[in-house]
């Protein structure tokens, strides 16, 4: 089943930016993690086929973001592995469990940009504003 993802692009110099938005932290993670893979590929038009289980810890919650959304550069670059739908089942104390969706990379994908090669803190900000979530992170690509 799909979800809506809620996200928008920040347009930064030579980098790519995406602020995840959401009703709870988790899922404005979650949208950080589709916008931040949305930017390379129409992941709505593929069907995942591999299922991964990743855990990440943190000291505050944008060194959380930071780690979640590099180690899905991991499974990406490492394992070939294109996310295509996160659900996080854990966010709490510093830790970050989550199941990812994910398409094994091949030759049917279309590419739609430069791909993305790291998550920076600069002008990284998560806010919780009137029971809304904001998180916004910058890509080096």
């Amino acid at each position: 089943m799909k979800r809506e993802h809620k996200f928008e692009v920040v347009e930064h110099t030579a980098d790519v930016g995406v602020i995840g938005i959401g009703d709870s932290l988790a899922e404005a993670f979650e949208n950080c993690a589709y916008g931040m893979f949305s930017q390379m590929a129409e992941l709505d038009k593929y069907t995942p086929d591999a299922h991964r289980k990743i855990v990440v810890v943190g000291s505050d919650n944008e060194e959380l973001l930071q780690n979640f959304l590099s180690e899905l550069l991991v499974l990406f670059d490492a394992d070939g592995l294109l996310p295509i739908d996160v659900e996080i089942t854990e966010l709490s104390c510093g830790r970050l469990t989550a199941w990812v969706d994910a398409k094994k990379v091949d030759d049917t994908i279309e590419w739609l940009g430069p791909q993305i090669k790291a998550v920076t803190y600069h002008q990284m900000s998560i806010e919780e504003r009137d029971g809304q979530w904001r998180a916004r992170v910058i890509f080096d690509v």
